[in-house]
């Protein structure tokens, strides 16, 4: 794909979107020009159905972040040596292409009573003392992903936005579980409130954003600001988020397979979802501690009081095991007053946000939230 094409997929996002309702929720639907209703947008499908064989023998067929990408997307050789934790962060680390210019990149140390973390952070030189900033948490399940994998989103929502976006490099599960992750993420909301007239920051225009497990500590992070009465948010943006775990996953907001535009029973798609489902298992039961209540606001913020939450965008992938939480979590959200936006990328799996130059969605992700933080 020339880069002519990757522009006019990427206008054809905006292009084509439509409405729909969804059990009264409002539903921007937008889907790439070249996809057929149904059916796998072709990049997540061509990422999701390569093989071993593939990259042996028609390695000149396959775009080049699939070359660059083949651990992530196959898993370690002799995986057998490998535990499941082990087998599952090596697939994390997606290597995208960086699409900014001009961007500088600062790492404060932070000293926080749960250890001291490192904060990253991406800013175009300016002498604006106003200027918005986004804290992005990046996903992996709390016990994978790091800074690395979003760093060149984080640099051209930087660009894009004329803004200061920050990276937390929060500690993960089984090794560190809750709430050491979510602790970390919210210390950062402090620091940079705290900092932020010599950041060059509006202290009124700080937002949060993440995808996937970042989306839940997004969330639990904006709920604990307003629980303390601290009110240091003014937007958050979440990208397919876990907002229920552990044994709220059994509650009726839990996939169910009909739902999903499959009408040729597309066995990729069905993977797909199913395997991040037993993802989502396997990562509440190394998150949560035994005996601890998955309940509770900063675990399952689904269940928490949203009224007085910020304005919030929602964003979804079409064939994603979380899709019917995260519409639910928008209901509720529109149910409380809160102003919101729900976007679902049409054709896309789970993870899609890694894949930066690869996926056109992720770069109109960006175009979004980067529109949203110059409103504040």
């Amino acid at each position: 794909m020339n880069t002519e094409e990757y522009g006019r997929l990427l206008r054809s996002l905006k292009e084509n979107a439509s409405m729909i309702q969804v059990d009264g929720l409002e539903i921007e639907v937008r889907n790439c020009a070249d996809r057929e209703p149904g059916a796998a947008d072709p990049r997540s499908a061509a990422a999701a159905g390569v093989t071993r064989g593939d990259f042996m023998h028609f390695r000149e067929r396959l775009h080049p972040q699939l070359w660059a990408n083949e651990t992530h997307l196959l898993g370690p050789e002799q995986g057998e040596n490998y535990s499941k934790l082990e087998f599952l962060r090596a697939q994390f680390g997606w290597v995208s292409s960086d699409m900014s210019t001009g961007i500088r990149t600062t790492c404060h140390e932070i000293a926080a009573e749960q250890g001291n973390f490192h904060l990253y952070q991406y800013e175009a030189l300016s002498k604006e003392t106003q200027r918005p900033a986004l804290i992005f948490i990046h996903g992996g399940g709390f016990f994978g992903g790091n800074i690395a994998t979003v760093e060149n989103q984080c640099k051209l929502l930087a660009q894009l936005s004329g803004g200061v976006v920050f990276s937390v490099d929060y500690p993960l599960s089984p090794e560190h579980p809750y709430p050491a992750g979510f602790d970390t993420c919210y210390e950062a909301l402090r620091w940079v409130y705290a900092h932020a007239g010599e950041l060059g920051i509006g202290a009124d225009k700080i937002g949060m954003a993440g995808d996937s497990a970042g989306g839940n500590l997004t969330l639990t992070c904006a709920l604990r600001d307003r629980m303390e009465g601290n009110h240091m948010l003014s937007y958050e943006a979440l990208i397919y988020p876990g907002s229920h775990m552990g044994e709220t996953l059994e509650k009726p907001i839990y996939w169910k397979p009909e739902m999903y535009d499959n009408p040729k029973q597309d066995p990729l798609i069905e993977a797909q979802i199913r395997i991040i489902g037993e993802i989502s298992v396997m990562a509440a039961s190394w998150y949560i501690p035994e005996g601890v209540d998955d309940s509770q606001p900063g675990i399952s913020p689904m269940l928490a009081d949203f009224s007085q939450l910020p304005k919030t965008t929602v964003m979804s992938a079409e064939y994603d095991f979380l899709r019917a939480s995260c519409e639910a979590l928008s209901r509720k959200l529109v149910a409380a007053g809160i102003e919101t936006r729900h976007i679902r990328y049409g054709g896309i799996f789970h993870g899609t946000f890694d894949r930066l130059g690869y996926a056109p969605q992720v770069e109109d992700m960006l175009l979004e939230i980067a529109a949203d933080l110059k409103t504040l």
